[in-house]
């Protein structure tokens, strides 16, 4: 802790945290002084962001749903009212579309 110039408080016998600047000579918060101290780099990961792929289920008998999105919705998407446009197949074709991702999904080298 002493080489990364953390000293000890005499009063509360705790770790004083040197605040680190940034660019625009602001002062990271606790937590991400930690993170960062953990793991060794300045730099912090992005939040997690989810992107939905789209939907495939198989119904049984030959058949099979999927709903892909196919291009983004306009607008916010963290708002309530965005509304990406999703193609949608039910039956042999759904099937068809199942299989293959399935299939594709199995033998992908990652």
């Amino acid at each position: 802790l002493l080489s990364k110039d953390y000293c000890f408080d005499a009063k509360t016998g705790g770790v004083i945290i040197p605040p680190m600047m940034l660019d625009e000579g602001q002062s990271r918060s606790l937590s991400e002084r930690i993170a960062s101290f953990a793991t060794g780099e300045k730099n912090i990961a992005a939040p997690f962001q989810y992107l939905d792929l789209g939907i495939l289920a198989y119904t049984g008998s030959g058949s099979a749903l999927a709903q892909l999105q196919v291009a983004p919705g306009k607008g916010d998407p963290s708002s309530e009212t965005w509304n990406p446009v999703r193609l949608q197949i039910k039956g042999a074709l759904g099937f068809g579309l199942w299989r293959s991702i399935y299939l594709w999904k199995q033998t992908s080298p990652k």
